[in-house]
């Protein structure tokens, strides 16, 4: 983790840094195991073809797990925004989903850290339907820059997010998911 603040501190000083910072935070009390659908909560603050081309490379990504989508009856919401400006987050330290899905250790300790996200963040949330608490969250930031204009640049950007969502739907086997770019 010290590795990962030293990156975020070298991001804040450059400015424009052209790479992209990705990072994730879950619940460990969550229940993954059982979520077989999703649906999404309407993008309201950005109405652009950008958000359509977020949309649909979320859809690519949960399609590529398993999941179906199901307005009626989702199990969980997936909603995401873009943040022009600087956002000042609070995150968590904690180990990567897949280890900890390894021991399940709910007393696992959650350190809480402040993130000073630069311009342009884009964030992911699944939100669980039975209790409207965010099970899972991921962000990239750091997504305006040179490279931001090439064709199928934010489906790049949501792939690099979903790599920190390594879990598909219930009853899914794991397999490679191909980016089909």
């Amino acid at each position: 983790m010290k590795r990962l603040m030293l990156l975020m501190s070298l991001m804040l000083f450059s400015g424009s840094c052209a790479k992209v910072f990705v990072e994730n935070d879950y619940r460990y009390s969550n229940h993954f195991g059982k979520y077989r659908s999703y649906a999404f909560v309407d993008c309201e603050r950005d109405t652009t073809i950008m958000c359509e081309d977020v949309q649909q490379a979320i859809q690519y990504q949960m399609r590529a797990r398993g999941y179906e989508f199901n307005a009626q009856a989702p199990n969980v919401f997936v909603n995401f925004a873009i943040y022009y400006d600087p956002v000042r987050y609070k995150g968590y330290e904690q180990p990567s989903l897949t280890n900890w899905l390894a021991t399940e250790d709910d007393n696992t300790e959650y350190r809480p850290v402040k993130y000073e996200l630069g311009r342009g963040t884009l964030m992911i949330s699944l939100i669980e339907a039975e209790s409207s608490e965010v099970v899972w969250r991921g962000y990239a930031t750091g997504i305006f820059n040179k490279a931001s204009s090439k064709k199928n640049y934010f489906k790049s950007i949501v792939r690099n997010i979903f790599d920190q969502y390594p879990l598909f739907a219930a009853g899914q086997k794991a397999h490679k998911i191909k980016e089909n770019l």
